[in-house]
């Protein structure tokens, strides 16, 4: 049996990368095996990514799914809204978000604040 490693790692440790157009992502996560990460960063057996995003006041993500992986939004700063499948949503700290694969979704901030968000990616199938 392979020995398991505790690890603790701050957000503020990650190198932050652009995504779905508008959004400050942290990796603080991974999946183990993940290509050019090491061990700290992808110590995940199950789950694929465990990120920390913050998006800009007046900005939207883009409208998009995943097929192969569900997700979880929680909500940690800020108020906005979700559009999922058509539908929009208003969010807050405190709130969290389950999206099916398959589920097209966006946020958008349509606030002057930042909006925060821990998103917990799992591979499904």
């Amino acid at each position: 049996m392979e020995e398991r490693q505790m690890v603790i790692r701050n957000w503020q440790d990650a190198t932050p990368t652009v995504g779905h157009e508008t959004a400050l992502i942290w990796s603080i996560f991974r999946q183990k095996g993940s290509a050019g990460l090491s061990e700290e960063e992808a110590p995940m057996l199950a789950a694929s990514g465990f990120t920390l995003h913050m998006m800009q006041s007046r900005k939207a993500g883009d409208y998009h799914m995943h097929d192969d992986k569900e997700q979880i939004y929680y909500f940690t700063r800020g108020h906005g809204k979700m559009k999922i499948d058509d539908e929009i949503y208003p969010v807050e700290p405190g709130d969290a978000v389950h999206l099916p694969p398959y589920t097209y979704h966006q946020l958008i901030n349509d606030s002057d604040d930042w909006i925060e968000h821990i998103l917990v990616t799992v591979p499904v199938g």
